[in-house]
């Protein structure tokens, strides 16, 4: 067993106690090592890994370090929902704030949509600015429709968050009626890692990835606009609207 012991001056000490029984003697020879450096550098180790795992999506995360994922330049095509969203009059508000504020409504808002894409199981690809790229279907995937079902449950619930946001933004003195505009679109694009052999990002690209931004583009504020796709999978469980021209 491990044991932790603490000197006089408060220095905290480990030691690894076994036993075996001697043979043919109704005894036990005990072994006494300390392994103090050893669970120091553990502890480092296991600091470290939380702090790097805040740059990465959960998901990813828990494949690297459970050994599922290698860390290498590799990419494979697969179908996935992918979402983009970004907050309409955010870039018009942003040289009229202080960086104070700003900082603090952007992190609040990405702290809150973070937390509902988690929720919900989507793989956080990138914050840029204000957009938000989010997909569904690798590492982990529940089958194209649940995904899409999914993506689409959580795009709902982010814009309903933002009635409760624009509220505290409103607190704030920001009179802006700040809207998200949302897109969704499925279909097989390349995802894995891209980069060079000393910096690599997990993410994902090609023309469906291209057609889920330009939806958002074109959305109004407060809508989601999804693809055909998308709404051939989720029709069933999910009322939509045809988007009018």
């Amino acid at each position: 067993m491990d044991w932790p012991f603490k000197k006089k001056d408060g220095e905290e000490i480990w030691f690894k106690i076994s036993g075996d029984p001697v043979a043919d003697e109704d005894e036990v020879l005990w072994t006494v090592v300390d392994i103090t450096q050893r669970v120091k550098t553990q502890n480092k180790i296991e600091q470290l890994a939380s702090q790097l795992s805040k740059y990465l999506s959960p998901q990813v995360y828990k494949s690297i370090f459970s050994g599922k994922k290698n860390v290498k330049i590799e990419a494979y095509r697969k179908k996935l929902t992918v979402f983009f969203s970004d907050i309409k009059g955010f870039t018009e508000i942003t040289d009229r704030l202080e960086p104070e504020v700003l900082s603090s409504l952007l992190n609040s808002y990405l702290n809150e949509m973070s937390q509902i894409a988690l929720k919900h199981g989507g793989t956080i690809d990138k914050f840029v600015g204000d957009a938000i790229l989010i997909f569904f279907g690798d590492p982990e995937t529940k089958g194209e429709k649940e995904d899409a079902k999914a993506c689409a449950l959580m795009a709902l619930e982010m814009r309903e968050r933002m009635k409760h946001l624009r509220k505290i933004w409103e607190d704030q003195g920001i009179s802006n009626p700040l809207e998200i505009r949302i897109g969704i679109n499925t279909g097989f694009c390349n995802v894995g890692n891209f980069g060079s052999e000393d910096r690599l990002d997990y993410t994902i690209i090609g023309g469906e990835v291209n057609l889920a931004s330009r939806l958002e583009s074109n959305a109004d504020p407060g809508q989601i606009l999804i693809s055909h796709e998308t709404y051939s999978l989720i029709k069933k469980d999910i009322v939509c609207e045809k988007k009018k021209n």
